[in-house]
């Protein structure tokens, strides 16, 4: 039988076999789950069916030789390969289970104050060791030394059922100023994972069979390459489901423990009149303006050395300026002279020479009169 005749004889019997798993599989969970998910099995068998004739169509361009083909199967395909089952632990006898009741996903933030820091802390940790959860993430900033309060941040993980009784033992041993809680409903995400995981293993199953039946290198390479495909989303969905459960079973606290000099003291709500908020905002002003001041104190002290440096460096400058601008008068006094004396003299030669002038045209003018008396 040609190729081009086989390829899409194999992608019809494939999506024919995946459309009847899915139907059968959508048929035999809805009854367990009494969601109908028959959309999400049907979902699946569409995609299927897409997914194989693509392999159909696309053929097997990549693999030119049998040896290869080996190398392939060695490196992408385990036959060894078992489907994940779920087997969920239920610590605290927290409900997993979608036809008993709802997955809730809890997650409460509270900001508390002490006075007693280090106590507060340790007694923490060991509340939460003994409820069986553990602290996901912790940082602390400060260090309780010379008004360095310190500021703690804690992401704890607790037994869903625990979760009351920490939040109870933290306001029994410090002062909560805040808090706040939101819970997730993750049933229908949970009940959808569970049903695409059927349908795929389903699929898996069928895949398994025809490749065990097929003879022609370019069908087992279309059917590796969804057999992997289908792997990977069988292992993902796993994954997601134990993520879903473990969020489900662990309720999430996010602690922030702030260190303080004196607790506030939380009492009967009252109305705030006008006297008290012009106190308050005088107050505030008043430790504003101390505040800036010493802000100011301190900066002009960290700017000492560079007002300093630059003290010297606006010296040396003014010290040269002024020793060229001086040199420069020298030079001009100088010249200045230079040229009043140049001056005086060609003066004094001119007078000379006036002279001189003068006293031949005399002379000239005795010898011309000595001639007309002789």
């Amino acid at each position: 039988m040609k190729k081009r005749t086989v390829l899409p004889l194999i992608a019809g019997v494939v999506a024919l076999a995946l459309f009847a798993g899915c139907s059968a599989g959508g048929k035999s969970d809805s009854g367990r789950h009494n969601s109908a998910p028959d959309v999400a099995y049907e979902t699946t068998a569409v995609a299927s069916n897409a997914a194989a004739e693509r392999y159909a169509l696309a053929g097997a361009g990549d693999f030119k030789s049998a040896e290869y083909m080996v190398e392939y199967e060695g490196e992408f395909f385990d036959e060894d390969f078992t489907i994940p089952q779920a087997s969920p632990d239920t610590p605290g006898g927290v409900n997993i289970d979608p036809s008993a009741g709802r997955l809730l996903i809890r997650t409460v933030s509270v900001t508390a104050e002490t006075t007693n820091y280090s106590n507060v802390s340790s007694e923490l940790e060991n509340q939460v060791k003994a409820a069986g959860g553990y602290i996901e993430y912790s940082s602390t900033s400060g260090t309780g030394k010379e008004k360095d309060l310190r500021t703690g941040i804690y992401t704890i993980r607790v037994p869903a059922d625990k979760l009351d009784g920490l939040i109870s033992t933290v306001g029994s041993s410090c002062t909560v100023t805040s808090s706040n809680e939101s819970t997730s409903d993750v049933t229908l995400e949970y009940v959808d994972t569970k049903s695409r995981i059927e349908a795929l293993r389903v699929e898996y199953d069928q895949l398994m069979t025809l490749l065990e039946q097929a003879q022609d290198l370019d069908t087992i390479i279309i059917l590796q390459n969804r057999l992997t495909d289908v792997r990977y989303e069988i292992e993902s969905s796993e994954s997601r489901i134990r993520v879903l459960e473990n969020q489900v079973q662990y309720a999430t606290l996010n602690l922030t423990l702030r260190e303080v000099l004196e607790e506030k003291e939380i009492g009967d709500a009252h109305v705030i009149t006008y006297g008290e908020k012009v106190s308050e905002q005088f107050r505030e002003m008043c430790d504003n303006t101390v505040e800036f001041f010493q802000d100011l104190g301190l900066w002009l002290i960290s700017i000492i050395p560079g007002l300093i440096f630059m003290a010297v460096i606006a010296a040396v400058v003014l010290i040269i300026v002024f020793s060229a601008r001086s040199k420069r008068r020298k030079r001009r006094a100088k010249a200045l002279a230079a040229k009043e004396a140049a001056a005086k003299e060609a003066e004094a030669k001119a007078a000379e020479a006036k002279a001189a002038a003068v006293k031949e045209e005399a002379e000239a003018k005795k010898e011309i009169s000595d001639e007309e008396n002789k």
